[in-house]
């Protein structure tokens, strides 16, 4: 299957060329669609913004309020299929909304949709330590991988959490959205109590240094 794939990017851009390519892999491939819908989510949030010293620059909608609660709701609905809104405030929706992304962007069968994110993390992680580097979502650690657009960024949430941890643990991820220079943007949901951005240091090589979180692997998306 992944030769004839390949068959067809290649017949495809033999025709159109590079830059047009590029184009249409942007539509075909789940990453770059997740990419985009979490885009568009964030500008529907009023396009909230932490800066690269982890600070709150730009202020959104808040989870709890008429429109947002709804949007919530239907984050939770399509993709975990529980029945909550953003006024369940007791209740975090971050992987939720990872899901929701996901399933929006057709990634089928091939993501662990879950409202923990440690559930898909650890299965991620568990595809690298198997050797399974083809797998469609494969966690690495921070020293072994720079992070690309459409590929998630996870840190921990609680004490004694790190690559190697397994079960279930309070944990966020975000998706990747841009990289230039030494920063990429992440887009998250319930962060700040609402769908936003993030901007991470990176280093001259593109791995991950930002410290203002407890950041312990990237999950690669080759979907």
């Amino acid at each position: 299957m992944a030769n004839n794939k390949n068959i067809i990017f290649f017949g495809i851009g033999a025709v159109l060329g590079g830059t047009a390519l590029l184009l249409v892999l942007r539509k075909l491939l789940v990453k770059y669609r997740a990419v985009s819908i979490a885009k568009k989510e964030w500008q529907g949030w009023g396009e909230p913004t932490i800066d690269i010293n982890g600070n709150q620059i730009i202020d959104g909608g808040f989870e709890s309020d008429k429109g947002f609660s709804e949007r919530v709701g239907k984050y939770w609905k399509e993709g975990t299929g529980q029945n909550l809104v953003g006024s369940d405030r007791e209740v975090p929706w971050s992987a939720t909304f990872i899901s929701w992304i996901m399933k929006k962007a057709g990634a089928g069968s091939k993501f662990v949709y879950n409202p923990s994110h440690s559930k898909y993390i650890t299965d991620s992680i568990s595809n690298r330590k198997n050797g399974n580097s083809k797998a469609p979502f494969v966690g690495y650690k921070l020293n072994e991988i720079a992070p690309k657009v459409g590929d998630l960024v996870c840190y921990s949430r609680q004490g004694g959490v790190d690559y190697d941890t397994t079960g279930s643990y309070k944990s966020h991820c975000d998706i990747v959205v841009s990289t230039k220079g030494n920063e990429i943007e992440v887009i998250g949901g319930n962060v700040n109590q609402a769908v936003t951005k993030k901007v991470l240091k990176t280093d001259s090589k593109g791995f991950l240094v930002d410290t203002n979180r407890d950041w312990f692997t990237i999950i690669k998306n080759n979907i």
